[in-house]
């Protein structure tokens, strides 16, 4: 292991796919859907473990079989073919172990539906409150796009 530090050596990885599988959202807009679903104080809508990524992102911990059934998914939430920010992982894959949890991390893994619907929300407002970038505000004074 010449050239790897210890701590590198010591990360433990989670494999995905077998008891869960991970979503990957954006930061700001998975803090605001993990609020979102914990106020809807609803068993079905309860989210499962949620760990933070770093600054870039939020794990959300859901059934086995989410990554495959993402896409189907969020077309059926008229959310499909647009790049909302999202990653899954699932079998064959794994993650870090994620050392900050942002919800119980003994919590039972939800079916990605269950959450979906409002973790997308999220991540499309945070797309709107994007500030436009600088071509297109030239562009919107000359009336072409």
């Amino acid at each position: 292991m010449h050239g790897t530090s210890p701590a590198a050596a010591a990360v433990r990885l989670l494999e995905c796919g077998v008891d869960f599988d991970v979503l990957r959202v954006p930061e700001p807009a998975g803090r605001w859907a993990l609020r979102r679903l914990i106020g809807y104080d609803q068993p079905a809508l309860r989210p499962g473990p949620v760990a933070l990524d770093g600054d870039a992102a939020c794990l959300f911990l859901v059934a086995p079989g989410a990554k495959e059934d993402l896409p189907e998914l969020l077309d059926w939430l008229d959310w499909g073919g647009i790049d909302l920010g999202l990653t899954a992982y699932g079998a064959g894959e794994s993650i870090p172990e994620p050392t900050v949890w942002l919800h119980d991390e003994k919590a039972p893994a939800p079916e990605v539906v269950a959450l979906l619907a409002t973790i997308a929300e999220c991540c499309s407002r945070r797309l709107l409150r994007r500030p436009v970038p600088e071509a297109r505000r030239e562009d919107a004074g000359t009336g072409t796009l």
